[in-house]
């Protein structure tokens, strides 16, 4: 006799993060909730994988049922040569954040720029076109950042930081996805002599904000009254470089709104379902506050 609980229940799917360290990841947290609000049959894990082990665990996604993973460090770059195809985003920026399996074939993408640029334009109402822009930092996030930027049509981009040549490497590599916009490099030691006036969005890329007491020393004081000032770290919500530009009366862009855009995107790959926003923004900010 055929048992009554023999109902035909569509399989789970495993989405989830892998990292090393990775335990501190809001990830989890934020695409369960979404996942949960659209009644789908996935669940989403922080699986902490240790670089020699990376290999290995890609090898065996599909037989643990996984179908979609976000990706950070230090893994972002060193996962290519496991995947099958990247998209162009991925290729431009050479290094991947999502990966999710299409036809049978694992794709890698990047969605750290778009996630930015939805943040700026969701959050903060602001948009790049046309506008003079500084970027802190010539690290992995601040190639995606800029590469996003540029694909908007910004009136000029300046990267400042700590080493010159780091910043003039990626001036050079800026250069060759975009001639017509103007890009700058400059070392800390020239931050003064720039025209502060002149700059519409100041962003942090460094991991400077981690460190409460740590200071960057931009001129708030020369800086435009509509100046936005955007911080790429989310944790703690406002950093020591956010505070500083609030003394100032300038609007402030914190870094949860990257971490939420670009983790909507991901969903969205992983699902094929638009992402709701609004409910991971809730979650997320829960974690933060």
């Amino acid at each position: 006799m055929p048992s009554k609980t023999n109902k035909q229940s569509k399989p789970i799917h495993i989405l989830g993060v892998i990292g090393d360290p990775v335990h501190h990841s809001l990830s989890p947290i934020m695409h369960n909730m979404a996942l949960a609000q659209l009644k789908l049959p996935f669940i989403y894990k922080a699986f902490h994988v240790k670089p020699a082990h990376l290999k290995k665990f890609v090898r065996h996604l599909k037989s643990e049922n996984i179908t979609g993973l976000n990706v950070t460090i230090p893994h972002k770059e060193t996962i290519i040569p496991f995947l099958d195809q990247l998209t162009p985003e991925a290729k431009k920026m050479g290094a991947v954040n999502t990966v999710y399996l299409k036809k049978g074939l694992w794709i890698g993408d990047n969605t750290d720029g778009q996630g930015y640029l939805l943040s700026l334009e969701k959050e903060a109402r602001f948009k790049v076109k046309n506008k003079n822009i500084v970027m802190i930092g010539a690290g992995g996030a601040a190639k995606g950042i800029a590469l996003a930027l540029l694909s908007q049509k910004p009136k000029s981009l300046l990267i400042i930081n700590r080493t010159l040549d780091k910043a003039k490497l990626l001036q050079k590599q800026l250069q060759c996805f975009n001639k017509q916009i103007p890009i700058s490099a400059f070392d800390l030691s020239e931050i003064n002599k720039m025209a502060w006036a002149q700059i519409h969005l100041i962003i942090n890329t460094t991991s400077v904000g981690l460190k409460s007491n740590a200071a960057l020393k931009i001129p708030w004081e020369q800086c435009q009254p509509k100046t936005l000032v955007s911080d790429i770290v989310y944790a703690p919500l406002l950093t020591r470089f956010l505070k500083d530009a609030q003394k100032f009366k300038l609007k402030i862009h914190p870094g949860w709104g990257m971490l939420l855009y670009q983790g909507a995107l991901a969903f969205e790959l992983f699902t094929g379902k638009k992402a709701p926003t609004e409910i991971m923004k809730q979650a997320l900010l829960e974690q933060l506050i």
